[in-house]
């Protein structure tokens, strides 16, 4: 049973493909559901996939586990340190997979969600050293 158990977006098949934008309620190609509940073609997901392209075109959530390559970033942000004048400097981000926002240490590779530990993350905001923010 299907009810309860996946994202429900109302209309999802009646919009364009986001990679192809041909009209997805009358295609005859393949249909995917992503995991967040917008929908593409089959072969533009493969498309993407083969261009290592793991997101939504439509709201940036991960469409697959990223779990293994969040351990390789963790292992490169902890072998690329930064230089002094950064060490204390903190940056607001929004998480795109759990959409919650925190302030971590910026970091020259990627910034970490504190809640759910994806590195699928944007800079909202940034601040300085003294924790001061700028919007």
């Amino acid at each position: 049973m299907l009810k309860d158990c996946h994202p429900c977006v109302e209309g999802a098949m009646h919009h364009n493909c986001p990679v192809c934008f041909e009209f997805l309620f009358e295609s005859t190609r393949d249909i995917n559901v992503l995991p967040c509940g917008h929908t593409i073609h089959m072969h533009c997901l493969k498309e993407m996939q083969q261009h290592l392209q793991f997101f939504c075109p439509m709201c940036s959530k991960s469409i697959c586990d990223m779990s293994k390559v969040w351990e390789k970033l963790d292992e490169e942000v902890a072998l690329t340190p930064m230089p002094e004048s950064y060490q204390n400097k903190k940056i607001w981000i929004l998480c795109n997979d759990c959409n919650a926002t925190s302030e971590v240490p910026f970091h020259i590779v990627a910034q970490k969600c504190l809640n759910c530990n994806s590195y699928n993350t944007r800079q909202t905001r940034g601040c300085h050293t003294t924790n001061t923010c700028r919007q």
